[in-house]
């Protein structure tokens, strides 16, 4: 979310927790080890709650993207942008998920987790964006990427799907659940 775009105690929660990680950042080298018991906290407080504090989740989002700027070269960097486009996206901001997911692409062109990424950015922009045209492209660049990954599959499901309004999907799922409902016959 643009500072500009953020409410007053947002700015002034953004404002805190960067500066804490930056104050953090300064320390001693175990300080990273200290942000990631921070980040664990703050998940179990985010994740923990029967409901969602959208407050909550932006400043966990933020200690995600701090995190990833402060330590670039750290293992945990891409983990933590994952999470932070996973957490936008539950915010349905699904343009800044899309962001992290392609900062995640481009700046770990390595990660083990990189077919996750490619997939859960085609879903987004399908399921959040509602961007038809531009998801399919996305489904089918993870097919080429990695043909072999269970999540090739699942894209290709997720094509031959764009072309359905949700209703369609529905009557489709039910009647596909009827058909497989009805008992068998038997031959003679």
């Amino acid at each position: 979310v643009p500072t500009s775009e953020m409410t007053s105690p947002m700015k002034y929660a953004f404002l805190f927790t960067a500066v804490a990680l930056l104050a953090a950042c300064g320390k001693k080298a175990e300080t990273a080890t200290e942000i990631t018991t921070r980040i664990q906290a703050m998940e179990d407080s985010v994740f923990s709650s029967m409901t969602f504090d959208k407050r909550r989740a932006q400043a966990l989002l933020d200690v995600y993207k701090a995190y990833a700027a402060a330590y670039p070269q750290d293992t945990l960097a891409p983990e933590y942008l994952f999470r932070a486009a996973n957490v936008a996206k539950s915010m349905h901001d699904g343009e800044q998920s899309i962001t992290i997911y392609d900062r995640v692409i481009k700046e770990y062109p390595s990660w083990r987790r990189l077919p996750d990424v490619f997939y859960l950015k085609a879903f987004t922009i399908d399921s959040e964006l509602d961007r038809k045209g531009e998801a399919q492209t996305a489904y089918k660049e993870v097919i080429s990427r990695y043909p072999d990954h269970p999540f090739a599959k699942d894209a290709k499901a997720m094509i031959e799907n764009l072309q359905y309004t949700d209703e369609e999907l529905i009557q489709r799922f039910q009647q596909m659940q009827g058909d497989s409902s009805a008992p068998a016959t038997a031959v003679q």
